[in-house]
């Protein structure tokens, strides 16, 4: 019994010090994560001798990756030549397997560990290259039996990961702490002493505004509370006395804070009752102090953060003295083109580019249009490209060009010397751009001259070269819409981000509890996302703001809305109210609506986005998110940040399902058109025809009617003339 005693001691004590000298590792994380999200297709299919396929994994800064595993199906053609053809897997380039593609096994499924050392924080490449034969002697090299699919919409890379500890300096926050490679979304907490301060409200949302910016398009959420909340990022705003009580709860002693201030630390635990010291500081999350004695002082501190987006400085805090922004420009933001002016294509983001060998990739320029462009048909935009290509190319050899999808030129690349052609114009009719995000693709087809059957050839001169001096011209356009409609500000927050500070707009937050808060500061993150500018001049108002001139955004629960909102709106949403219900959809894509008058209400689980002329100004917005609760509010506010939601959101009422995964959503147009426009030259005429379409056919048929009746005149006049002279 002593001896058994004197085991278990043993035990206990062995068991302690591994405790205190080595102790357990935190648990590590996993990511799974679908290629087809980062992919622009769900199917891939490599084709040719040789073809190739690459994806970008994105691995944030702070993760450490432990363990990687990639998961993908494919599927080969039945026709390629068994033991000479063989697909590779490469990470960062360099091979981590080879499969060979059986014929008598067309289809495969691969689960690989790939090693989680060639994994380095940044964009990794994993690349699929397809080696493809179907006989040992002389072969086409494009051959229809010459194919692999890669089933992207099955494949996953599935991550294990811990996080680095957070380096106390400012620098990390643009490149460590808010990183757009951080999967699935960002997650961060903004302390704020009261949701009931306008001021601080306000501060808090320049703080999101400038955080959501650097997550660049990837979802980040927010959440908002008086406290720390552990386990995440948080920012702390605040007078200096706040912040020091709230530090001092976990046993961080701080200076006064007499002047703006900025400081990065790490995540303080709260203090033991039984002395004021904390226990071991999360030293993988951070809390970020933005304060100052005054709320001026404290809203040039959350200014500079906001705006602050290279790695300076290296210190842990830093107390702002002044802040200067450069000129706004009206219709500004993120990859946006300003009309009449030409672009370079190196400006645009395309540096001189080599396409090379039989299947090259393609390569695109992506842009965006004001979204309230009044787009002519009858103008066109002009593109002016400099390239060079190789010789012994086959007749048949071009370089495609095609604009959102839809091809618009084939360039004839005809001499076999090969050749250097400077400023080939080609002009793109506008009706084929849109509003918002446009993408123009260049995708050339190069064959090699080959002189007789089986005859070797060799790829090294296939090559294509567009020069960054190329350019792109768009014509003048006046700026004219007609709204409301909601697909416009899921664009880029338009009418919201006319200008991109949010000047001329307002918040008004008739609720303003945390849940309301922070579905302000979701929104007010996907609208700077969106439009890539930090909205530092909107304002915020608790109280109705019937003497405001500009665009309105509302927030809040259905029984908070003022009356005069919820009579202006295209659905009143009032204990009695008229429901509208689609009932035929004609051939110009409007829908027939009857209308009911009952007793209802929005229910439980069901959020409405409502966007109307503003009954305060003529030709101003107002736009209304709202649900039946506070936390509904919230889960609204997610829902918006879904790509699929912003997809379907159109018209000038949508009504989204809460309570499902996959949100469920019905879109229409009920309200009254209104017009708005800001700059640029709109004729009367053109105003009338735009508003009016039925006054062109009008016009037109009235035109024709006055020619037939001259004409019917001039020749009864000529045959009276002719019967009188005989």
């Amino acid at each position: 019994m002593k001896r058994r005693k004197i085991f278990l001691t043993a035990i206990v004590v062995k068991l302690f010090f591994c405790m205190v000298f080595f102790p357990v590792p935190a648990e590590a994380d996993v990511f799974k994560l679908p290629l087809y999200k980062i992919a622009p297709a769900k199917t891939v299919t490599l084709k040719c001798t040789s073809a190739e396929y690459g994806i970008s994994i994105p691995v944030a800064e702070r993760w450490k990756v432990e363990k990687a595993v990639l998961v993908f199906g494919y599927v080969n053609s039945t026709g390629l030549l068994e033991n000479k053809s063989r697909l590779t897997v490469k990470v960062n380039g360099y091979p981590v397997s080879q499969i060979n593609l059986n014929p008598l096994a067309p289809e495969g499924f691969v689960k690989l560990s790939l090693p989680a050392l060639f994994l380095e924080p940044g964009y990794n490449s994993i690349t699929f290259e397809a080696s493809q034969h179907y006989t040992l002697e002389c072969e086409y090299p494009c051959a229809s039996d010459l194919w692999t699919t890669l089933k992207l919409d099955e494949a996953y890379l599935e991550m294990e990961y811990s996080l680095r500890d957070v380096p106390l300096k400012l620098s990390a926050l643009p490149n460590f702490l808010f990183d757009p490679k951080i999967s699935p979304r960002g997650e961060v907490n903004i302390v704020i002493e009261n949701t009931k301060n306008v001021d601080m409200v306000s501060i808090a949302s320049i703080v999101a505004s400038g955080i959501a910016r650097r997550f660049d398009y990837k979802n980040v959420y927010f959440s908002v509370s008086s406290d720390i909340k552990p386990g995440y990022d948080n920012i702390l705003v605040g007078k200096g006395d706040f912040v020091r009580q709230l530090l001092q709860l976990r046993g961080v002693e701080t200076a006064e804070i007499k002047s703006p201030f900025v400081k990065i630390m790490h995540m303080p635990e709260r203090a033991d009752g039984s002395n004021n010291k904390g226990r071991a500081a999360d030293r993988s999350h951070a809390l970020i102090i933005i304060s100052g004695a005054n709320t001026d002082h404290i809203k040039l501190a959350a200014e500079t953060m906001a705006i602050m987006s290279t790695a300076f400085p290296d210190t842990n805090e830093m107390m702002p003295m002044e802040f200067r922004l450069p000129d706004i420009q009206l219709y500004g933001g993120r990859l946006i083109i300003t009309q009449d002016k030409k672009y370079t294509f190196k400006t645009l983001n395309f540096p001189s580019y080599s396409f090379k060998g039989l299947n090259p990739a393609p390569k695109e320029i992506t842009f965006r249009l004001p979204a309230d462009f009044l787009i002519k048909p009858n103008m066109y935009a002009d593109l002016s490209i400099h390239f060079s290509y190789g010789a012994a190319l086959r007749s048949d050899s071009a370089l495609n060009i095609s604009l959102n999808g839809k091809s618009i030129r084939a360039i004839h690349l005809n001499d076999v010397k090969g050749g250097i052609i400077e400023g080939y114009k080609l002009n793109i009719p506008t009706h084929l751009f849109k509003p918002g995000t446009n993408v123009l693709r260049f995708e050339p087809v190069m064959t090699p001259l080959v002189g007789k059957n089986c005859e070797y050839f060799q790829t090294e001169n296939l090559f294509l070269t567009i020069y960054e001096n190329s350019t792109l011209y768009f014509p003048a356009m006046p700026h004219f819409v007609d709204l409301p409609k909601i697909e416009l500000f899921m664009l880029n927050g338009f009418p919201f981000t006319r200008w991109p500070d949010a000047h001329e707009s307002m918040v008004y937050i008739t609720n303003p509890d945390a849940d309301t808060v922070g579905a302000m500061l979701n929104l007010i993150g996907v609208i700077t996302q969106k439009n890539g500018y930090p909205l530092l001049e909107m304002k915020y108002t608790f109280t109705p703001p019937v003497n405001f001139k500009g665009e309105i955004i509302v927030m809040g629960d259905i029984n908070t809305i003022p009356e005069d909102l919820k009579r202006a709106a295209p659905l009143s949403l009032t204990k009695q109210m008229t429901v509208p219900y689609p009932v035929v959809r004609s051939w110009n894509d409007e829908s027939s609506l009857a209308f009911s008058k009952q007793i209802s209400g929005l229910v439980p689980g069901k959020g409405a986005i409502m966007e109307f002329q503003s009954p305060y100004a003529e030709g101003r917005t107002a736009i209304v998110f709202t649900a039946s609760s506070t936390k509904e509010l919230l889960a609204l506010a997610e829902a918006v940040m879904d790509p699929g939601v912003q997809a379907k959101s159109e018209g000038d009422l949508v009504l989204i399902d809460l309570d499902k995964t996959e949100y469920n959503i019905i879109a229409m147009k009920v309200g009254k058109k209104y017009f708005a426009g800001k700059s640029g030259r709109v004729s009367k005429i053109d105003m009338y025809l735009y508003s009016y379409p039925w006054l062109y056919y009008a016009a037109l048929g009235l035109t024709i009617l006055l020619l037939s009746l001259t004409i019917f005149f001039l020749i009864r006049r000529y045959r009276k003339r002719r019967i009188k002279g005989e």
